[in-house]
């Protein structure tokens, strides 16, 4: 398995427990986003399926697996800044769980895109 496969799937699986995380502080709610539950799910379906080809693409080392892995190390960094300093709330993303997840995604995240920028060189 490549260093780049390693990278993607830890940082997606990070991604993923950070969504669960938000899910259960109903984040729907906090950055006002519609449809409630039942939206939040639903946006979830193509990010999730991206994700999956992104793994496949990443491993076949294609062009498309180099732009996916750019973006979900974008994505890894995202929750940082989203819970960190845009949308600051004690009451949530605040726990001692909360915070490695999101912390260790800006490492994974970064590590992502430097490993899938490295596609272009």
């Amino acid at each position: 398995m490549k260093l780049i496969t390693i990278f993607y799937i830890i940082n997606a699986t990070l991604l993923l427990l950070h969504e669960i995380e938000s899910a259960y502080e109903r984040e729907w709610e906090l950055l006002k986003l519609p449809g409630k539950i039942t939206g939040f799910l639903l946006i979830h379906i193509p990010i999730i399926l991206v994700i999956l080809i992104g793994l496949l693409e990443i491993e076949k080392t294609t062009l498309i697996g180099a732009i996916i892995g750019i973006i979900m190390g974008i994505g890894g960094i995202i929750p940082f800044i989203v819970h960190k300093v845009i949308v600051r709330r004690k009451e949530h993303f605040s726990s001692i769980c909360s915070n490695i997840l999101i912390y260790l995604n800006i490492i994974s995240g970064i590590g992502t895109i430097i490993l899938s920028m490295s596609f272009f060189a």
